[in-house]
């Protein structure tokens, strides 16, 4: 029987852990007027670590790349993984002890000039001809607003971002520049894995609908809005290691996807596309079922296991073939059950449009 989705979307709204019960903060991105002045573009033709193109100046610029870091748009899929992005974002800010506290604070302009001339160069000339201002260079004019961005800078975080819907990233290092959307520190860095496949299941679907009945129609990254995000974990080790397993096995697949862009074969598409809907079947038993399949259980527990390598590592062609092999050999121990991704639950909530079976 056919769960209705307004009876779904009540259950949610039900469940009384919260992402912001679980996370130790939760944050927007950088603010600044001066975007041009910050964001630089990377040249087609490549070139040294410290040349960039400058989208105020409309030119080619050198910047000491010790301060230039990731950037994130969220503007297209960043699921699991972040896409290359064609930008980078300059940030001027040096880490400094105040009491027992790390911070990001502003480089002056004199120590700025000594330690990183290239970035003061381009910054008073910045200044000079697309702000049309001759005074002397002060640290307003390229310090940034974001106080708790700031705080949990190099921290590692998910990143979570709409793009086309609810998404999320792991970003490990914690060093990824965002603008729009939210950062998000959990208390126990064990969940992150976890977490990130949550963001990325088909609840985030429904947690618009959530929003609503709430009152709450903000931005869905809006962190005062997404620290309601239900938050439900499963209650046995078995299924969080295999989401968490599963996670980077995405985190993976994403980022070689990405990194052929509308290139990627279909064999690739198809293989992401396999693990996103077991990744997203084990959430949704966890939320609304808990009552997914032996055989199918069975099958994911025999094959799925972290891989014992480095899945950042170059020899991405012995990774790819080790899940294609886990994923036939899945479908091959699961075949008799007829284990099926169609729980019963509402249309928006199934990632395979076929509703069939492995």
């Amino acid at each position: 029987m056919f769960v209705k989705q307004n009876n779904i979307v009540e259950q949610i709204c039900e469940i009384p852990v919260t992402l912001g019960d679980i996370s130790e903060s939760i944050f927007g991105g950088i603010n600044t007027q001066n975007g041009l002045l910050h964001r630089l573009a990377l040249p087609e033709e490549g070139g040294s670590d410290s040349y960039y193109l400058c989208e105020g100046l409309c030119r080619p610029v050198f910047i000491e790349p010790e301060i230039v870091y990731p950037y994130v748009s969220g503007a297209f899929s960043e699921k699991f993984a972040f896409r290359p992005s064609s930008y980078r974002f300059m940030l001027p800010y040096e880490l400094s002890t105040v009491g027992k506290k790390n911070e990001y604070n502003v480089i002056p302009p004199e120590e700025l000039k000594t330690r990183f001339p290239m970035a003061y160069g381009r910054i008073l000339e910045f200044k000079r001809k697309f702000l049309h201002d001759t005074s002397p260079l002060k640290s307003s004019d390229y310090s940034i607003k974001g106080r708790r961005f700031l705080e949990y800078f190099n921290t590692p975080k998910i990143i979570a971002t709409e793009g086309y819907h609810l998404q999320a990233a792991y970003d490990a290092e914690g060093n990824h520049v965002f603008e729009n959307g939210c950062g998000i520190v959990l208390k126990d860095p064990e969940r992150y894995a976890y977490i990130t496949a949550v963001l990325n299941s088909s609840i985030a679907r429904l947690f618009p609908s959530v929003c609503k009945s709430k009152m709450a129609y903000s931005s869905y990254t809006a962190p005062s809005v997404i620290k309601r995000f239900p938050i439900v974990f499963p209650d046995n080790r078995l299924t969080e290691d295999l989401i968490d397993t599963i996670s980077s096995y995405l985190a993976f697949l994403n980022r070689e996807k990405y990194a052929k862009d509308y290139g990627a074969p279909d064999w690739l598409r198809e293989l992401t596309s396999f693990y996103e809907q077991i990744s997203n079947l084990l959430v949704l038993d966890t939320y609304f079922i808990n009552d997914i399949d032996p055989g199918l259980l069975d099958a994911l527990e025999e094959n799925i296991h972290p891989y014992a390598g480095d899945m950042n590592s170059e020899d991405s062609d012995n990774i790819l073939n080790a899940l294609y092999y886990i994923k036939h050999q899945i479908l091959e121990a699961s075949s008799s059950e007829k284990c099926k991704f169609n729980l019963g639950l509402p249309e928006i909530l199934n990632f395979s449009q076929n509703s069939g079976e492995f």
